[in-house]
């Protein structure tokens, strides 16, 4: 599924701070049309619109108000296959700060929350990771490990995703699912390389984000 069969869209969802650093969650989803009619297809306005509704809105009630949330976008994913094809793209929401009340000290930037996506297909080419961006609290974790009250809020953020969102304009039979996107299987030209996400689950654990060296 995806270039051929489907029409795969990325969908970024970003904060920056007056430091210039940026949060930047990364979704991708693979839009079927299964035989719809004409103006039955998928509208990718709406499922920008369904981001900014349904996870933008909660995603920006756990960062502070130091951050600004661009406007989601969506965009159609580039091609390895055909890198120079025409993309269309599409956004939703005004740019926003961060609404989170901060009490108490900050963990550090690197400290994050981590979520496993898992698909039907086993591999790792097939099962991803999502780092849930936010202004992580000392207070809402102990010993490394997140509270559990917070936890469960965590797991709502992840929840939030849409797996298969009512994006069509007609009644047909048009489908969008969250997927796992390989560019390394379409690099290559295997399939599948888009395998529809079935499930979330954040880790319990603090994680840590992988920086860089600075010279």
């Amino acid at each position: 599924m995806g270039f051929e069969n489907g029409h795969l869209l990325r969908c970024t969802i970003r904060a920056t701070n007056a430091s210039g650093d940026e949060l930047v969650n990364t979704l991708h989803y693979d839009l079927q049309s299964n035989g719809a009619l004409p103006g039955e297809d998928n509208d990718p306005q709406t499922l920008a619109n369904r981001l900014r509704d349904d996870v933008r809105s909660q995603w920006v009630a756990n960062v502070a108000a130091s951050w600004t949330f661009d406007p989601v976008l969506v965009v159609d994913e580039i091609d390895p296959q055909n890198p120079t094809a025409p993309r269309s793209s599409w956004t939703a929401g005004p740019s926003t700060p961060g609404t989170k009340v901060v009490s108490g000290d900050v963990l550090p930037q690197f400290c994050s929350a981590l979520a496993r996506v898992t698909t039907a297909r086993l591999g790792r080419r097939f099962n991803g990771r999502l780092w849930i961006m936010g202004t992580f609290l000392e207070s809402e974790q102990n010993a490394g490990a997140w509270s559990p009250s917070y936890l469960t809020g965590l797991q709502a953020m992840a929840d939030s995703i849409p797996l298969q969102p009512d994006i069509a304009l007609g009644p047909g039979p048009a489908t969008a699912n969250w997927c796992v996107y390989s560019r390394t299987q379409r690099a290559a030209n295997l399939d599948p390389y888009a395998e529809h996400v079935t499930d979330v689950t954040v880790r319990s654990l603090v994680h840590s984000l992988r920086r860089r060296a600075q010279y």
